[in-house]
């Protein structure tokens, strides 16, 4: 398959359209949720799979977790800790049928949420696909006042997956509608334009896709009509 075809197939799925913004002391944050990263999996990767592991189940452990309520009387929400038996760890592993491999893990309790055990595989999984490539972009760490359940996770290192880069042409190529007959001219020279350098796509390091990313979005908004490379 070329490199046009696969970006029109991925073009299908717009992961920007699920995004929501989750609120942080540092602010609004962008996440995708899990059922979200699926579908992007799904589109992406037919042949992969996912494969879950229960690793511990325990009824009667006792976790106790903090927790908010409202005060009618003060009109505010006020932190208390909550106790409840129940406690489930599973393990996550996703392949994508063409060598890409990743393993995530998740726990909940009861104390957070009733069905704590469906909500711990359903964490793996979440951070087994952003540790892939499908969310990462769109996984913050945050310190948030009321939990999720499939927690964001921390990508180590300074290199983007094959994923996060087919994922910004595409946006890319959307925010200057490129075309399919010059679309590697113009990507090349977009690139070239805002990094300052030329760069194949396996040479992007992260904050390269960050400062790609954010000036496409500037043109998406259209505060930037002109790019090298033969203007929108």
């Amino acid at each position: 398959m070329t490199q046009n075809a696969e970006d029109q197939r991925i073009a299908k799925f717009n992961p920007n359209e699920h995004v929501m913004q989750l609120k942080s002391r540092e602010g609004s944050k962008d996440y995708l949720p899990v059922q979200w990263r699926l579908v992007w999996f799904r589109e992406m990767c037919p042949t992969g799979t996912i494969d879950t592991e229960e690793m511990q189940v325990d009824l009667d452990r006792e976790m106790t977790v903090e927790a908010f309520a409202w005060n009618p009387e003060k009109k505010r929400s006020e932190k208390y800790m909550k106790t409840a038996k129940g406690y489930a760890r599973y393990r996550a592993v996703v392949t994508d049928g063409k060598g890409g491999r990743a393993t995530g893990t998740g726990s909940e309790c009861a104390a957070d949420f009733a069905d704590y055990v469906e909500k711990a595989e359903t964490k793996a999984i979440g951070r087994a696909l952003a540790a892939l490539g499908y969310g990462t972009q769109f996984s913050p760490e945050f310190n948030e006042e009321h939990r999720i359940v499939d927690s964001p996770v921390e990508r180590n290192g300074n290199v983007p997956t094959e994923a996060m880069v087919r994922e910004l042409r595409v946006f890319v190529g959307k925010a200057y509608n490129f075309k399919d007959e010059n679309f590697e001219a113009r990507w090349t020279a977009f690139k070239s334009y805002v990094l300052n350098v030329a760069k194949a796509d396996p040479d992007l390091s992260m904050a390269d896709i960050a400062k790609l990313r954010t000036t496409a979005e500037e043109a998406a908004k259209g505060k930037q009509t002109v790019v090298a490379g033969g203007g929108r």
